[in-house]
């Protein structure tokens, strides 16, 4: 992020934002962009809207879209990583304002397909409160989901037929072409995946009957939450995986091999750590609140999103004590050198807490 730039980069979460928002002001503003290069993502945006949907209240919103407009923030986002293993982020120099806007546009609208399924996790912690109605919703999801891409499929058929442009009319050809492979495929996959979701709610419901399933999983391996948030510092991600070993039945797997895509090098660090963020949620290590309520499991997988991201900026700014505790976990195992901050907002100044640098041995 700081080839180009001079100014260190710097990414905050939307609770940092928030003090900003709060008391800073335009000599606030000012300090602060002259020493860093501030950066948002769409996850950023996320937030923002859920703040100000929250709140019934749309001038929050715009509050929050003015002060990255002060700050001179810098969109970026992560391409399709699926394709593309060293895929780096890239950079939007437009407007917060018209980014926000392209963001309620192409990000929100597919929230009722996608969320269905991303809420899967809520079961894990007993969040769910009827499971076969959450399956009909799943499916429901996408069955919508396959009509959208139909209609959308249709449309550039319409298109393709109106062509004259001898250049683009291949290429389009080729793209419908393969669209039109993959709804097929999709097509013969409905049945198999309505079948799935009704077992697999069926096995939570079970799962779920006398506790959560987090809470059975972390008796069954006999942790002892206040011993495990006692593990900090250097190498903390080995070392509780050795706690876990020592403390589990004997006749129960290693978590570390339960895991072992963790400490697999050929696994997208992207990947790795969305499930060592999740594993340390399950094992309670310093978990997100609450995680059994629908939106602060939403929040949870955001900041999720947030510690991957903030790989590729020099400073991490929030303010969630718990987040930090996970996420210098996982920068540290994964010799990250991004800096995380807590943020202070005084009525003449802007202050910073530096709670993790791996270069100067503060973990």
């Amino acid at each position: 992020m700081t080839d180009d730039i001079k100014k260190l980069s710097m990414y905050l979460d939307q609770n940092a934002l928030d003090k900003l928002r709060k008391i800073g002001t335009d000599n606030h503003f000012s300090a602060l962009k002259d020493r860093y290069s501030f950066v948002y993502s769409n996850i950023t945006l996320r937030e923002i809207h859920k703040a100000g949907v929250n709140a019934d209240d749309s001038e929050k919103i715009a509050e929050f879209i003015i002060l990255l407009t002060k700050l001179e923030a810098t969109f970026f986002q992560l391409p399709d990583i699926s394709s593309n293993f060293d895929a780096r982020p890239y950079e939007c120099t437009d407007t917060p304002c018209n980014v926000y806007l392209k963001f309620l546009d192409e990000d929100l609208r597919y929230d009722e397909f996608i969320q269905p399924m991303e809420k899967i996790g809520l079961a894990v912690h007993n969040g769910i409160a009827d499971y076969d109605k959450f399956g009909g919703i799943q499916i429901s999801s996408m069955l919508a989901l396959k009509d959208f891409l139909l209609d959308n499929l249709a449309t550039l058929e319409l298109e393709n037929a109106n062509c004259t442009d001898k250049n683009i009319k291949p290429q389009l050809e080729a793209y419908i072409d393969l669209c039109q492979q993959r709804m097929q495929l999709l097509e013969l996959q409905l049945h198999d995946f309505q079948k799935g979701v009704r077992s697999m709610n069926e096995n939570f419901k079970e799962a779920n009957q006398d506790q959560s399933m987090s809470k059975a999983f972390r008796d069954q391996y006999c942790i002892n939450v206040d011993n495990l948030k006692k593990i900090e510092g250097f190498n903390a991600l080995n070392r509780i995986f050795v706690y876990l070993d020592e403390v589990k039945p004997e006749s129960f797997p290693q978590l570390r091999e339960l895991y072992k895509d963790i400490f697999d090098e050929n696994k997208r660090i992207f990947n790795r750590i969305f499930i060592i963020y999740d594993f340390l949620n399950l094992i309670g290590y310093y978990p997100d609140e609450s995680l059994n309520k629908e939106n602060k499991f939403l929040r949870s997988n955001l900041d999720r999103s947030h510690a991957m991201l903030g790989c590729f900026c020099d400073i991490f700014v929030t303010h969630d004590q718990r987040f930090i505790k996970k996420m210098k976990v996982i920068y540290e195992h994964f010799n990250i050198a991004t800096k995380i901050y807590d943020i202070k907002v005084l009525e003449d100044q802007t202050s910073f807490e530096v709670l993790y640098d791996l270069e100067a041995n503060i973990i």
